[in-house]
């Protein structure tokens, strides 16, 4: 039987262990990244959990209150799956905090869209007002 200890001592092996993880891998085990929590100071590209999902670090940074992951664009993005939105069939689920890569594709509110330029940092808007601009109705 394992104590509670050597449990805690596991745990942290485990977060070690999770930095070479593919997104792909990461993805599939959500859990065994550290929660997000106020007061830690994080490096870019740390991946995190919030919410039940999964992000990244965009930039160096000691986590307040208010930048929580989902509102705080400039400093997280949400990982997502490689592969999704390739097609229109399998868009990316915008969460209004990521960057918009040219080509793929991203649904938001029942509608799915093309982005027709990279955003190059991650973008908070909705996607209906980036018309034009980011991305194009898929019909």
């Amino acid at each position: 039987m394992i104590t509670r200890e050597r449990a805690y001592a596991l745990r942290a092996l485990i977060e070690k262990a999770t930095v070479s993880l593919p997104d792909e891998d990461a993805l599939d085990g959500i859990e065994l990244f550290p929660a997000w929590t106020v007061g830690v100071a994080y490096t870019a590209d740390t991946r995190i959990r919030y919410d039940g999902k999964l992000y990244r670090v965009v930039q160096a940074h000691t986590s307040q209150a208010d930048w929580t992951p989902d509102a705080t664009p400039a400093l997280y993005t949400e990982v997502a799956k490689p592969g999704q939105g390739d097609s229109p069939n399998n868009p990316i689920p915008y969460s209004g905090n990521m960057e918009l890569i040219e080509g793929k594709y991203y649904s938001q509110s029942g509608v799915t869209y093309r982005c027709t330029r990279s955003t190059g940092i991650p973008v908070y808007n909705a996607l209906a007002d980036l018309v034009g601009i980011y991305v194009e109705v898929v019909a």
